[in-house]
C-alpha cells in the first residue's frame, strides 16, 4: 500500500514535470539488463587496465592485451549499442575501432599510429554529437559507444607513442555531458506510512525507483542506460 500510494503521487508529479510517454513501462526493453551489465563491466575492466599501465602496474603490451580481452568478451553487446547510433559517421568509425582492434599488434608502426588517430577522431566526433543531439535516447547510445572506443583510443595512442594529456579531457567532457543530461528526474516526497521522506526518481527511458537514498534511487532507475557507466568512467578518469 505504501509504495502504491507514493507511486501514485509520483506519477502525478512527473506528469506535470515531464512529457507523457507512449509506453508507461518502467523498463526499456531495448536495453536488457544482461547487455548493459556486460558493457559496463567491459568498460570498467578496460579503463582499469589503462590506469594500471599509467601507474606503472603493467606494461603497455600487457594493457593492450587486457583491454582487447575486455572488449572482445563484450563485443556483441557493444556492437548492438553501436548499431543503434543514429549518426552514420559515428556508427561506422566506432565499429571500425572495435572490430579492427584485435589486429592492432599486427600493424606496422605507421599503421598503428593511423589506427590510434582514427580512434581518437571517432571519440572526438562522439563528444561533439553528445553535445549537440537533443534526443536522450541518441545521447544514451553515444554514451555506450564513447566508452567502448575510449579505452581503445587511449591504449593505442600510448602504444604508438602518442600522448594522452589532451585526449583524456575529451573523454571527461563526453561522460560529464552524459551524466548531466541523462540524470533521472527526482522528487522528494513525504511517505505518510513511514513518516519520512523518500526520493522518487524516473529515468528518461521510464526506469523508476523510490528510496530514502537519492543516489540509490537514481542508480536503480537508470540501470538500463549509459548514465551509471558515465559516472563510473568519470571516477576512473580522475587523476589521469
Amino acid at each position: 500500500m505504501k509504495r502504491r500510494l507514493v507511486a501514485c503521487v509520483v506519477a502525478l508529479t512527473l506528469a506535470v514535470s515531464v512529457p507523457a510517454r507512449a509506453e508507461p513501462s518502467t523498463r526499456d526493453n531495448s536495453h536488457p539488463d544482461v547487455d548493459v551489465i556486460t558493457v559496463l563491466q567491459a568498460a570498467k575492466a578496460a579503463y582499469d587496465a589503462y590506469r594500471s599501465f599509467t601507474s606503472g602496474g603493467s606494461s603497455v603490451d600487457a594493457a593492450v592485451g587486457q583491454i582487447l580481452n575486455a572488449i572482445q568478451q563484450a563485443r556483441d553487446a557493444i556492437i548492438s549499442h553501436i548499431d543503434a547510433v543514429a549518426t552514420a559517421d559515428a556508427r561506422a568509425c566506432a565499429q571500425n575501432a572495435v572490430v579492427d582492434f584485435p589486429n592492432f599488434e599486427r600493424l606496422t608502426p605507421d599503421n598503428q599510429q593511423a589506427f590510434a588517430l582514427a580512434a581518437t577522431s571517432c571519440s572526438n566526433l562522439v563528444d561533439s554529437l553528445v553535445g549537440t543531439v537533443a534526443d536522450k535516447r541518441a545521447k544514451d547510445q553515444l554514451g555506450f559507444t564513447a566508452n567502448a572506443v575510449g579505452p581503445i583510443a587511449l591504449i593505442t595512442r600510448s602504444r604508438s607513442g602518442l600522448g594522452n594529456s589532451t585526449f583524456v579531457p575529451v573523454l571527461r567532457s563526453t561522460n560529464q555531458q552524459v551524466s548531466s543530461s541523462l540524470a533521472p528526474f527526482c522528487t522528494n516526497l513525504f511517505d505518510p506510512d513511514s513518516h519520512r521522506k523518500v526520493w522518487a526518481c524516473r529515468s528518461y527511458d521510464g526506469g523508476f525507483d523510490q528510496e530514502v537514498d537519492k543516489q540509490f534511487a537514481q542508480e536503480f532507475a537508470a540501470r538500463n542506460t549509459s548514465w551509471p557507466m558515465a559516472n563510473q568512467t568519470l571516477g576512473q578518469l580522475a587523476g589521469l
